[in-house]
């Protein structure tokens, strides 16, 4: 079946190629028998001279009809054969009328005619092998009822010359046919490399069609999980922040152990579920590359040693060592991002060390400082090394234990490395432990900054702050007005921009600080709500806006905006600190400014 479909794609790819070289061959005709016409007219037979150049000039007329015809159509398998008929005959009468004016033309007393003639039909074979020779059929159709009346009219002679000029006829010939014969196998060959190109180039063009289309699945169905995913996170974020904010207000009113240990539990849950999705925000931030790269040059000895006070505890919990051995060396980096690196790192080789050490180590090397993180645990194996750092992959997790977090802490480690030009290595033997090193720059004495001296009181006192909360939220409202109440603040609480003014219109003073979440409802952002304060209050007050948003889109909008951003949930501790940060740089001598 194959093999009969090819045949019949090589038969209408030969006559298609037929059908481009008929226009040549029917001009090259034209022109022959209008030169031979104008030359044989004052020649005896004349009377024979004319119906013969009508008659060729109706077959080459009808021969460029019929191609123009078959162009038009098309040819396909069921009108191949009919064409090739057509093509034949045609072929064969043309042939038939250049033989007979040889047949009446040469001769012993005029030569100079059958000259004439004989140099004509050799250009008109010359023509026919380059354009029929890739249908033999065709080819001899036009060719043979040229010559070999021609030869026949030559060897009828009778003399010796003539004799001689038909057995050259004949050489001719016969070279002709062993040349067209070669050109027909080039041109079977080039058909056969043609069609199996077009065959291939057609398979790759469907390849293509269900890979584009594969792909645009894909990547909808990975906008719509994102979008989800966004959505499904924001909603979540938003009962955990009131979580977060009644179990921190349920502490200060505990007495008894039993009720502290039971607000313990229920904060460290809190904890746990805070981990995870601020692992997710990682990610979701450097994706859409609203972490920005700030590098200072500091020491890294009294950096690493206080960072390390709280991975003591965590080794602790799991009777493990935690050994500290860190050179005083000046590094230029990012400091909060590395501290994000150490953090993943360490809490990485406690969660995967059930016993022995692990040890946070420093080493100088030719360009880099190189902080190392080491422990005893179980190892990884060596065609595992590179897929540790790919998202949600957890080697000894199948049961995707969430005590065990979501698998994007080296993810996350490898992609702030790659932000901060750090080189990030990975040592480790199966069953023995593993090495991870982050190699950061030199830095200079010159470069370390001291603090601004301008904001001197450490831990100033919330009491009698004035902070306005924006949330759409109730639940969110309520915590955070209770936990700020708690803290001494004066509180006042809307859900949206319009309803914020009016109440400062009605109280009469503004807000030292506003905190308000990002999206509100009806489309309005927190943006648009301080805008309208501001507008109001004709001052710039001091905001912190708090969003449950991971989508890129939406990270990268809010960075834009320039005001400290807090992602929910929020630990009650960071907002305390932002809050003092407020009340250090921005507090007045009195609660607020009367409008």
């Amino acid at each position: 079946m194959a093999d009969a479909l090819l045949a019949e794609r090589l038969k209408i790819a030969k006559t298609q190629l037929l059908l481009a070289n008929i226009r040549t061959n029917a001009v090259a005709a034209l022109v022959a028998s209008t030169i031979v016409f104008l030359m044989l007219m004052q020649r005896p037979h004349e009377a024979l001279l004319i119906p013969w150049y009508v008659a060729i000039l109706t077959l080459s007329l009808i021969r460029l009809f019929h191609v123009q015809r078959c162009r038009k159509s098309g040819l396909t398998t069921h009108n191949v054969d009919s064409t090739i008929c057509i093509l034949g005959l045609l072929s064969f009468m043309s042939g038939c009328a250049w033989g007979s004016l040889g047949l009446a033309y040469i001769s012993q007393e005029d030569p100079t005619p059958g000259l004439i003639l004989l140099m004509v039909y050799t250009g008109l074979v010359a023509n026919a092998s380059l354009t029929m020779s890739s249908m033999l059929r065709i080819y001899l159709l036009f060719v043979l009822p040229i010559l070999v009346p021609t030869v026949y009219k030559f060897w009828s002679l009778g003399e010796a010359q003539y004799l001689w000029i038909a057995l050259l006829i004949v050489v001719y010939m016969s070279v002709s046919f062993i040349t067209t014969g070669r050109l027909r196998a080039l041109l079977q060959r080039t058909n056969l490399l043609r069609l199996e190109n077009n065959d291939l180039i057609e398979s790759l063009q469907v390849q293509n069609r269900k890979t584009e289309t594969a792909l645009t699945h894909a990547e909808q169905a990975n906008r719509a999980k994102s979008r989800f995913f966004a959505a499904a996170s924001h909603d979540l974020r938003q009962p955990l922040q009131s979580i977060s904010m009644f179990t921190t207000t349920l502490a200060t009113h505990t007495e008894t152990e039993s009720q502290k240990k039971i607000v313990s539990q229920i904060d460290k849950s809190v904890r746990s579920l805070e981990g995870l999705f601020n692992a997710l925000l990682d990610i979701s931030s450097l994706d859409a590359g609203t972490i920005k790269l700030r590098k200072q040059h500091f020491y890294l000895k009294p950096y690493i040693d206080e960072l390390s006070l709280e991975f003591v505890e965590w080794c602790a919990e799991k009777n493990l060592q935690f050994k500290v051995d860190v050179t005083n060396d000046i590094v230029h980096t990012d400091p909060m991002l590395l501290s994000r690196i150490v953090r993943n790192l360490v809490e990485n080789a406690v969660r995967y060390t059930n016993s022995g050490s692990v040890t946070l180590s420093s080493s100088r090397k030719a360009e880099h400082v190189v902080l190392s993180v080491s422990d005893t645990g179980i190892g990884i194996p060596d065609d595992n090394v590179d897929r540790i750092f790919e998202e949600f992959v957890q080697l000894n997790n199948p049961g995707r234990d969430r005590i065990k977090g979501l698998g994007l802490g080296l993810s996350i480690v490898q992609r702030i490395c790659q932000l901060s030009d750090m080189t990030l290595k990975v040592e480790s033997l199966e069953g023995s432990g593993s090495t991870f090193s982050v190699g950061m720059d030199y830095g200079k004495a010159s470069g370390i900054e001291l603090l601004e001296e301008d904001c001197v009181n450490v831990n100033p006192s919330l009491h009698g702050m004035f902070v306005l909360i924006i949330d759409d939220e109730e639940e969110i409202r309520d915590s955070m007005e209770g936990l700020l109440s708690v803290w001494g603040c004066t509180v006042m609480v809307a859900s949206h921009g319009a309803e914020a003014v009016q109440q400062i219109k009605e109280f009469g003073i503004c807000p030292q600080a506003i905190i308000t979440d990002y999206r509100l409802q009806d489309n309005e952002t927190g943006a648009h709500a301080l805008e309208a304060i501001q507008k109001h209050c004709q001052q710039d007050i001091p905001a912190i806006i708090i969003t449950g948003d991971i989508a890129q889109d939406r990270l990268v909008e809010i960075d834009k905006l320039g005001w400290p951003v807090l992602h929910k949930p929020c630990s009650a501790s960071v907002l305390l600190a932002r809050l003092q940060d407020v009340k250090r740089c921005h507090a007045t001598d009195h609660m607020g400014t009367a409008l």
